[in-house]
């Protein structure tokens, strides 16, 4: 009985001991945020969400994965093909710091946390690749700088077998749903990119019209800057 009771308190510890070890929402240091609006949606989310930590907030649709698990959501469809081996493709968007990959002309990435580490990352840190449980907090630049929205999702799957990458939106965002992008060889040997997206937000404007506008300017700028990416890790080293 009394080893019982030890091995209990014992529990009882360690997992208080976690628990205060993980990050919360007033661990953040809010002014190396570059963008106001990523802030604001931070503190938003947490006030909605009800959450103290991190490492309680939720994907929505993470164990959605059939067709036809997804009726009553919108579905979008985009085609890349990149000039190169899948094997060289697949690594570079693998290894490719995801706060440098999702920065470009029409996003901005201000902060990044990792689930696996417990860690908070900042536009300024380094992160060696795109692993499982990272969550981004993203600045969409939507009209050439005239409105901008922030959102937030989360990486939920990287398979290298079926070359598939999943980002599923968080709980309580502007909208639930997913994307997945799925890498296929083609038959002259280059790269087919194809990058799904399911969502709904309950506003059928938004999700007929805007979204699919909006939603194909910043995917086109993502990929765009990771086939360059591709490219350049391809080439020889000089010398």
């Amino acid at each position: 009985m009394m080893k019982a009771l030890l091995v209990n308190a014992l529990i009882l510890i360690l997992w208080s001991t976690t628990a205060m070890a993980q990050l919360s929402f007033d661990d953040i240091r809010y002014e190396d945020i570059p963008r106001e609006r990523i802030r604001d949606y931070i503190m938003t989310q947490r006030n909605q969400a009800e959450v103290d930590r991190f490492s309680e907030l939720q994907a929505s649709c993470e164990d959605l994965e059939k067709l036809e698990d997804f009726e009553g959501f919108y579905h979008y469809e985009k085609k890349y093909l990149v000039k190169l081996p899948l094997t060289q493709v697949w690594s570079a968007y693998k290894r490719a710091n995801p706060t440098e990959a999702w920065t470009t002309k029409k996003s901005t990435c201000g902060l990044m946390y990792e689930r696996a580490s417990d860690r908070i990352v900042y536009p300024t840190d380094t992160v060696n690749g795109v692993t499982i449980g990272q969550i981004l907090y993203m600045d969409l630049n939507l009209i050439q700088g005239l409105y901008h929205m922030a959102t937030a999702f989360e990486i939920t799957k990287v398979e290298d077998e079926s070359g598939v990458f999943e980002v599923s939106y968080l709980e309580r965002g502007f909208a639930e749903g997913k994307q997945i992008v799925r890498m296929y060889e083609t038959d002259k040997g280059y790269t087919r990119i194809v990058h799904q997206t399911f969502m709904r937000s309950g506003r059928k404007f938004r999700d007929k019209v805007l979204y699919p506008y909006f939603h194909n300017r910043l995917i086109n700028s993502f990929h765009r800057k990771m086939k360059h990416l591709a490219f350049r890790l391809s080439e020889p080293i000089a010398g």
